[in-house]
């Protein structure tokens, strides 16, 4: 079928979309290097007084910039794509702290490395351009996904203007890629391209595992308002399969128990968020930060359950997520904002989307 002209300029429009968020991201983080003599470094997050992967690095790239106490994810990722594999688990897995955990957190770092074959130099700057072409990625999806739900394409600017996904391109995480692959998914089955959808769904998990939540939601969308029962059975089980032979992988290459708890996230409901109210009294910005979230949450959850759209439902369960997070997550806005990062962008969808269902066109793009 010929796809109409007015979807086809929407889709172009989309397109622009990415690359004006993809430009904006790019200037960004040209500022902040400009500052530090370009050294990209500066978004890994090596820490202070986290001697094992600073030393690591150090050994691999001679001084490199370091963020106060643990650092952040970064780090952790640069370990990574020097090994994505984890073929020498000894050299590398061996010197996170939690390395069943992390090493789930593959296809990130796989990219940022190009599998492995990049040198530790050319890494540090493989995981920011990484970032960035998901920052343009996402931004296109959203756009897409806009569409459908008759809007204009520019709300596509609501990944890149999100600041969980900003957080994240700061310290070279990995919620950038992942909300990119799951936003693209959803994109992609409001147009019909399944076995693509499918297969985002499950690099989307393989970058971050909270993305079995996209496919969980996104399953229960597609069975129970389109009917498309196998596609929805796929959906759900291909990165579920995925994930988890991943993960015995992972288990046969590093060994079952490190010694720690690999799980430190995940407590019992609202814990986490009544213990990070007493820190909050110390900090405006955090207290601001924590209760906006937590009413974005409800109304989100609102929205989304009185809603035909797929995006709706399918980051629906980062509220039950947020209800478990532990009090580290919840302290801080700049970690609770990146644990919740797709609700985010979700919630502004839906605000301003019309209340009527998007159209099934039938057209393939």
């Amino acid at each position: 079928m010929k796809t109409a002209p007015g979807r086809t300029g929407s889709s172009i429009q989309a397109i622009w979309v990415g690359i004006a968020a993809a430009g904006a991201a790019i200037i960004l983080s040209a500022i902040v290097l400009s500052q530090v003599g370009w050294d990209a470094t500066v978004f890994v997050g090596f820490g202070e007084e986290e001697p094992l992967t600073r030393d690591y690095a150090e050994q691999r790239l001679g001084e490199v910039r370091l963020r106060p106490a643990q650092g952040h994810d970064g780090k952790f990722f640069f370990v990574q794509a020097n090994d994505p594999w984890v073929l020498h688990p000894e050299q590398n897995a061996g010197v996170l702290a939690r390395p069943l955990y992390r090493s789930q957190r593959m296809f990130y770092p796989l990219v940022a490395g190009l599998g492995g074959t990049l040198p530790p130099e050319m890494v540090v700057w493989g995981l920011l351009v990484a970032n960035l072409v998901a920052m343009g990625v996402g931004s296109w999806a959203v756009g897409l996904i806009a569409i459908e739900m008759e809007m204009s394409a520019w709300w596509g600017l609501s990944f890149v203007l999100n600041p969980g996904l900003i957080n994240e391109l700061s310290i070279d995480g990995a919620g950038v890629v992942a909300a990119a692959a799951a936003f693209g998914a959803c994109a992609l089955f409001l147009r019909e391209r399944d076995g693509m959808g499918i297969l985002l769904l499950a690099l989307a998990a393989l970058t971050r595992e909270a993305m079995l939540i996209a496919a969980a939601g996104g399953a229960w969308w597609l069975w129970r308002h389109e009917g498309r029962k196998q596609l929805a059975l796929l959906a759900l089980a291909v990165p579920v399969v995925t994930v988890g032979a991943w993960a015995a992988y992972v288990r046969m290459r590093v060994g079952l128990a490190s010694g720690v708890a690999e799980i430190q996230e995940i407590g019992l409901p609202f814990t986490g968020f009544i213990q990070a109210v007493q820190g909050w009294r110390a900090d405006p910005l955090d207290l601001a930060s924590g209760l906006a979230i937590l009413i974005l949450l409800v109304l989100y959850t609102r929205r989304a359950l009185t809603s035909d759209h797929l995006v709706g439902w399918a980051f629906v369960g980062f509220v039950a997520l947020a209800l478990v997070l532990t009090r580290p997550v919840w302290q801080s806005q700049f970690d609770i904002t990146r644990a919740v990062a797709p609700a985010i962008t979700t919630y502004v969808l839906l605000l301003f989307a019309t209340r009527r269902r998007p159209k099934r066109t039938g057209v393939r793009c």
